[in-house]
């Protein structure tokens, strides 16, 4: 985001400083839970594949889906000429899409589980690539009708996503410890936003810069980088199915009374 105001290669830096003090506040964080005292951050927590899944999988998703109402916007009003309330309406249909997907999610992931939240990850995927394709068929004013239903697909997966997420990821979690849970699971998020936008407006606006001003183009290559952070939230999610499954067929094995099959 700095490419241009902050000129040379000393910005690039921050990245190693970052993990050094990423590094030290976790150090500091086991030594001070070893002396008794309470740690701000709960490390243990991450001992539960429950918690550290969910949390790994939402940081991802949100660096991948909340970039989109950033270069959508800019696209359509930047580069189609659309005003801020018909570039606030094109995007409603994901909004609306979110709130269904939220309501009918919260009453079924008791039965699904994280199936369900694989699923809604799978649709996130399809409405991005929807989006995509519908801004190459249907240029300029026609735009924001050709995304309506890509957008409200996409909508419905991510509600299928952050509410059952947040149920299944705390499952687990010991009351005592339900508060730094839920407050690290929002860290989380908030941090997957901030690298998200920064990833995809980074990709964006270098697109529009070597294009001489083809939003079209950069609004593709910004939405690809979100896409593939969907992706890998989706992989996490996948990879937590399989293991949920195998850990319940061995103790389903294990039971008393159960019949083991070659």
């Amino acid at each position: 985001m700095q490419e241009r105001q902050w000129q040379g290669s000393a910005k690039w830096l921050l990245v190693p400083v970052a993990a050094l003090l990423l590094a030290a506040f976790v150090a500091w964080e086991i030594r001070y839970a070893r002396r008794g005292k309470e740690p701000l951050v709960d490390l243990v927590l991450f001992r539960l594949r429950s918690f550290s899944f969910g949390s790994a999988m939402i940081t991802l998703f949100f660096a991948g889906f909340t970039p989109l109402f950033f270069v959508f916007t800019l696209f359509l009003q930047t580069g189609l000429g659309y005003s801020a309330l018909e570039a606030g309406i094109a995007i409603t249909p994901f909004a609306v899409g979110s709130a269904v997907g939220a309501a009918f999610g919260g009453r079924i992931v008791d039965r699904f589980g994280r199936t369900l939240v694989a699923g809604g990850l799978s649709m996130v995927v399809i409405g991005f690539v929807g989006v995509v394709v519908a801004v190459w068929l249907v240029p300029e004013r026609g735009t924001g009708w050709a995304t309506l239903a890509p957008l409200l697909i996409g909508g419905v997966g991510a509600g299928l996503v952050i509410s059952p997420n947040q149920a299944l990821t705390l499952s687990q979690v010991p009351v005592a410890r339900a508060g730094t849970a839920g407050g690290l699971l929002q860290v989380g998020q908030r941090i997957g936003a901030a690298v998200g936008i920064a990833a995809v407006g980074s990709v964006f606006f270098a697109r529009v810069a070597a294009t001489e001003g083809d939003f079209a183009s950069a609004f593709d290559h910004g939405m690809l980088v979100a896409t593939g952070f969907v992706v890998a939230a989706l992989v996490v999610a996948v990879v937590d199915v399989v293991l949920d499954r195998r850990i319940h067929r061995r103790a389903t094995v294990g039971q008393p009374g159960s019949v083991a099959t070659s």
